[in-house]
């Protein structure tokens, strides 16, 4: 990832309304800012069937490539939003936060997910997202995707998860963190994955098919494929179908 584009956009000349215009519409053009202010203005808040209706028929104008039957609920937050894509029967419900930080990001969700109350996705400058198909993202989890985010079919992510693709740099104690940049690898989610209520998964992580991270968890390290997970850092209990968890939530021995 380069360092110079979050500089770029927060230095250019051109005063605020400028900045507004990359970092939130997305695009420099002033036709694309009276739409995109029209429609979070006097279509995102309404609330009801008439709501559901009105966002169905003009959020499409906003978003990259919109599926048939999306549901968007009311107050969802759009950021770049020609940036985002979403697949066919997507639900998306109330103040879920899309947060696209420039048009050198991507978000992208697959078919007939469900993405609960107040989901913040959060692409970085020149990140993504991608979420597949029949997948279901539970109330305040957080997705940082500096780095990249893949997330395969059927994952159950619980509320509050954090998933964080990307590291602060702090080598240098004489620099404030803050201007030391950031280093990021990407995390990549399996197909068919439960992650439980507050699990925390960690930059340069794969989560392999099938497997189960227990609520409350940090994903520190790889998992292999069918595994079932817990505690802090998160370790190995079993695999999936080798019978009942440990009384004392130790590994059996092999």
């Amino acid at each position: 990832m380069t360092a110079n584009l979050p500089e770029k956009l927060t230095r250019q000349r051109g005063g605020p309304l400028k900045k507004y215009l990359l970092r939130v519409v997305g695009s420099e053009n002033i036709g694309r800012l009276i739409l995109h202010e029209a429609v979070t203005m006097f279509v995102s808040p309404i609330p009801g069937a008439l709501g559901l209706a009105l966002r169905r028929l003009f959020f499409p104008l906003l978003i990259g490539d919109c599926g048939r039957g999306v549901a968007f609920s009311r107050g969802i937050v759009l950021r770049c939003p020609s940036r985002l894509s979403v697949g066919d029967g997507t639900m998306i419900d109330d103040r879920v936060f899309f947060d696209i930080k420039s048009s050198e990001a991507s978000l992208a969700l697959g078919a007939r997910n469900q993405i609960m109350h107040a989901v913040h996705f959060e692409t970085g400058y020149e990140g993504s997202i991608t979420l597949g198909d029949d997948c279901f993202i539970g109330a305040f989890a957080i997705l940082n995707g500096h780095g990249g985010i893949k997330i395969g079919n059927n994952v159950l992510i619980a509320g509050h998860c954090h998933i964080v693709a990307g590291n602060h740099r702090f080598q240098d104690p004489s620099v404030p963190i803050t201007a030391q940049g950031i280093d990021s690898q990407g995390i990549t989610i399996e197909d068919d994955v439960w992650l439980g209520a507050g699990v925390k998964v960690l930059d340069g992580i794969t989560i392999g098919r099938g497997s189960i991270i227990s609520a409350g968890a940090v994903v520190n390290r790889d998992v292999p494929p069918l595994s079932i997970m817990a505690g802090v850092p998160a370790r190995f209990l079993r695999k999936r179908g080798e019978g009942p968890i440990p009384a004392d939530g130790k590994a059996a021995p092999s």
